[in-house]
């Protein structure tokens, strides 16, 4: 891995506002995403992990350009890619592209899978129909398929064979990043270990760096370098994965992680229990969000202050008073 990011996220913010009340005359924010700050190298791994709803998926919209920051910038190369067009906006989505997380609604089910996994080819670059030929034989090879297969249409493929189509069409195009949103988790649990080893394949072979978006806590161990714990549209806790999942330091971390299924089916685990349910982003709690479900709850300055993401240790940010310089 190299030091030089290729993709470095500085303060991203997502907010929706919207009209309620019986006239519409109200005006109400939804903070999706708020300051969200990281970076990614070459032939690294970021996991972004937290409960439904907390933002992982905003987040991978704005990556992918799918949507517009309210606040912030998404670098790529050291030039913000909501300001690229024409070929520069066409060269982004060539090299970072997607892989989703359910194979059967992902794949188009009237077109040949040739015509899938070329997509990427045709849309962005310019090479003759040989050429685009070669590159998706070449992918599928990659991923464990043959090339007849281009020939074939969808409903002839079972869903880790679809997943692994997803994943050529990810690479056809020869990208530096691949964001893999629950990559697995719609898959038999007797096939996600060959994609997720897989994965592992692919990036030694070409150097890939992922983004992985994620649930599966054990996959995320498994396949990331670092990790960054959200909640409420922010990241309290960022760093090391073995660093985060051995000695998580946030509270909220702490307890989402205590709950994971160990690789040691002998070893002894206090599961820390979370009051209550996460706040609604219409209505968030004052202070830092996590207190009222945090069983460290420090009283008035958690309640009234928001903590800034100060650092805690080396290799390791965390937003808590706990650990406030």
């Amino acid at each position: 891995m190299t030091n030089t990011p290729i993709l470095k996220v500085e303060n991203l913010s997502r907010h929706f506002t919207f009209q309620t009340g019986m006239l519409k005359r109200q005006t109400r924010t939804v903070k999706a995403v708020t300051g969200l700050n990281f970076d990614i190298c070459s032939g690294e791994t970021l996991a972004l992990v937290g409960e439904s709803g907390c933002g992982k998926t905003t987040t991978t919209r704005l990556l992918l350009r799918l949507q517009s920051p309210t606040f912030g910038r998404v670098l790529y190369d050291g030039q913000d890619i909501n300001e690229l067009k024409g070929a520069g906006l066409k060269a982004y989505r060539s090299k970072v592209q997607a892989v989703f997380q359910d194979p059967w609604s992902s794949i188009n089910p009237r077109v040949r899978i040739r015509d899938f996994v070329a997509e990427p080819l045709v849309v962005n670059e310019k090479l003759t129909s040989g050429e685009v030929e070669r590159r998706v034989h070449a992918a599928l090879d990659a991923v464990g398929l043959r090339p007849q297969d281009a020939r074939k249409f969808p409903h002839e493929f079972s869903g880790g064979q679809r997943q692994r189509i997803a994943i050529a069409s990810a690479i056809v195009s020869r990208p530096r990043l691949i964001i893999l949103d629950e990559p697995v988790s719609g898959l038999d649990v007797s096939i996600r270990s060959q994609i997720i080893n897989l994965f592992k394949d692919l990036q030694a072979e070409y150097g890939l760096s992922y983004i992985l978006v994620a649930h599966d806590l054990a996959t995320t161990r498994y396949l990331t370098d670092r990790v960054a714990v959200m909640y409420l549209g922010q990241i309290i806790e960022q760093g090391a994965t073995d660093d985060v999942f051995d000695a998580p330091a946030h509270p909220y971390a702490e307890a989402l992680l205590s709950a994971a299924l160990s690789a040691d089916p002998g070893e002894v685990r206090n599961e820390i229990p979370m009051s209550g349910e996460v706040p609604s982003p219409l209505n968030p709690p004052s202070g830092c969000a996590f207190h009222p479900r945090c069983h460290r709850n420090m009283g008035e300055i958690c309640q009234s202050h928001s903590p800034a993401l100060g650092v805690q240790a080396p290799n390791r940010t965390v937003s808590c008073h706990q650990y406030a310089p």
